[in-house]
């Protein structure tokens, strides 16, 4: 019944030992005195009818006692589930975060953030609800039947073969409708997942929204994921409802044939009028699992869906670090040789080829799609070639650590992505060694003592910053490569939001601190990159122009032209 992921996920909270031997003592101490309860009301009724109150009184006591025993076991139980499923939802969750961490670029790519989200928290509590009650009491109800038929046939067997006629309908009834049930509640989590991906999105692209007008566009949208959702919902609805109704049917008939059957019996005076009324209860107690169990069908559908697409993300596999060399510093060049990548099957870079030295500042440019990000990408090891090979000192980099390579580099992007939290918690996101001190000398060397003018470090920038002015995003992503000292820092278009005075200021600035770095610079802007040592220029996935600025504006080709054309138009 179960599948391989709530196996593994039992296994993982049976790991919790103490724990689940309090759960699992719980469990059978409930069952076993719930199957004494009906015996004794039997045996009440016949010394009621025989006029024997003092026994009646002492069973009465005694089943007093029963309950108390049950309902402390029954607290028991479910705190201690409550704990333990708590306890494996926090397991899971780190377990999933950490992955998230490390899996391949790519992944994002194929994924909503709202789906990963709702793994992380959604399906989680699914299985938290599925842990701390559907599963004991499940547990519990598969001990109730057999102790119900294991007593109903010491009582009386030829009443307990006419209660069982109605299981094989049961049966045909749940194979018939689990398919249907499963899938439905597949559904329902992929709706669920998808409205909150969609609520994410507009969240996160609440200013896109704002200054395009788009808010009624979004709007229907929601509506539509919104109406999606609710009709999941009620078709899973639909199909719990005659799921339920039929088992309660069944069940109606197996205590209608029993007492109809065990009331021939007492007219034939074979077994007495209090082991009828002990079995009847007993029946019910076999059959009130059965529903339950199919209540917990629906739980468990639910559940092992959300189990699944969790265990997934846990197992998803890290991005392939396995290498010979576990670090190494630029020394000498990178290279990139006879390299082609191809991206959702659209060739997106052909035959590239360069090399940039240590120390060297080189410019990637042309219009936007050109392949000039993917080439920084590939640098990076986010991704790796179809074909050819990326060196640093003549080793492949396929070859490096992938984790101690990356800490070599430093990225400052045109949108840089900002963390909830202060100015200095994002700036110190690099370099957690680095004091308050050391990072305002930091800001009055890149001349960014005017960007940050009426801000203290310590102020809350809100959710990605949006309590910062773009010119000052884009001032603590440059704080924050910066001080990471990096052997290599990439920049893509990383200083167009300043105004042009402290573009310049910043740009002179960076140039100096970073002289003996290598800098990749990716830019639009002509103005940014005319005093760097070598242009490469991309048009539609391969190097048409290479060279110095200055040699290039002379060969008035490609480069010249997008230069004269920027000019021209200011």
């Amino acid at each position: 019944m179960f599948n391989k992921y709530l196996i593994r996920l039992i296994r993982q909270m049976l790991g919790y030992r103490k724990n689940s031997l309090i759960i699992i003592i719980s469990i059978i101490a409930t069952s076993a005195v719930s199957m004494l309860g009906p015996l004794f009301i039997g045996l009440s009724v016949d010394y009621i009818l025989d006029l024997r109150f003092r026994l009646v009184v002492l069973f009465s006591i005694i089943y007093i006692l029963v309950y108390f025993i049950n309902y402390i076991a029954s607290k028991k139980r479910t705190f201690y589930s409550m704990i333990t499923a708590q306890q494996v939802i926090k397991s899971l969750r780190q377990s999933m975060f950490k992955n998230l961490q490390y899996v391949p670029l790519s992944y994002y790519g194929q994924k909503q953030s709202g789906q990963i989200i709702s793994r992380i928290t959604n399906d989680a509590e699914t299985l938290s609800e599925f842990l701390t009650f559907q599963l004991p009491q499940v547990a519990a109800g598969v001990i109730g039947i057999i102790a119900s038929i294991i007593i109903m046939v010491y009582l009386d067997p030829v009443l307990t073969a006419y209660a069982i006629i109605v299981i094989p309908f049961l049966l045909a009834v749940i194979a018939i409708m689990s398919g249907k049930i499963r899938y439905n509640y597949h559904e329902v989590r992929r709706k669920i997942a998808a409205l909150t991906g969609g609520v994410s999105e507009s969240i996160n692209g609440i200013n896109a929204v704002k200054s395009n007008g788009a808010e009624d566009v979004f709007e229907r949208q929601f509506e539509s994921l919104n109406r999606n959702n609710f009709n999941a919902n009620v078709n899973a609805v639909k199909l719990t409802s005659i799921f339920s109704s039929m088992m309660e049917i069944i069940e109606a008939a197996g205590i209608i044939l029993v007492l109809y059957m065990g009331g021939m019996q007492i007219l034939s005076g074979t077994i007495s009028i209090g082991l009828v009324v002990s079995f009847v209860i007993y029946v019910q107690g076999f059959f009130t699992p059965i529903v339950q169990l199919s209540q917990f069908y629906n739980s468990y559908q639910s559940s092992s869906i959300a189990v699944e697409r969790i265990y997934r993300i846990i197992d998803e596999p890290a991005e392939e670090n396995h290498y010979d060399v576990d670090d190494i510093s630029l020394k000498e060049s990178i290279k990139l040789i006879n390299v082609d990548f191809s991206y959702n099957k659209t060739r997106v870079l052909k035959n590239i080829s360069m090399e940039i030295k240590k120390g060297e500042k080189i410019a990637l440019v042309g219009r936007t799609g050109a392949g000039k990000t993917t080439i920084t990408n590939l640098i990076l090891k986010f991704y790796h070639p179809d074909s050819g090979s990326i060196l640093m000192d003549n080793i492949d980099i396929s070859r490096i650590n992938t984790y101690n390579y990356r800490k070599h580099f430093g990225v400052i992007l045109q949108d840089p992505f900002l963390f909830d939290g202060t100015i200095l918690d994002n700036i110190k996101f690099s370099n957690e060694n680095i004091t308050e001190e050391e990072i305002k000398n930091k800001i009055n060397d890149l001349g960014l003592s005017e960007v940050f003018s009426g801000l203290n470090l310590h102020d809350d920038i809100g959710m990605h910053g949006n309590r910062l002015s773009e010119g000052q995003r884009q001032a603590v992503s440059i704080l924050r490569a910066v001080i990471k000292n990096p052997d290599i820092i990439i920049m893509d278009e990383a200083t167009s939001e300043l105004d042009s005075i402290n573009e310049k200021r910043i740009q002179d600035a960076l140039l100096n601190l970073m002289a003996d770095k290598t800098m990749i610079i990716i830019a639009h802007h002509i103005k940014t990159i005319l005093h760097t040592d070598a242009v490469y220029y991309l048009d539609n996935g391969s190097i048409v122009e290479y060279g110095n600025p200055q040699a290039l504006l002379k060969k008035e080709g490609k480069f010249y032209r997008i230069y004269k054309s920027i000019y021209t138009q200011n």
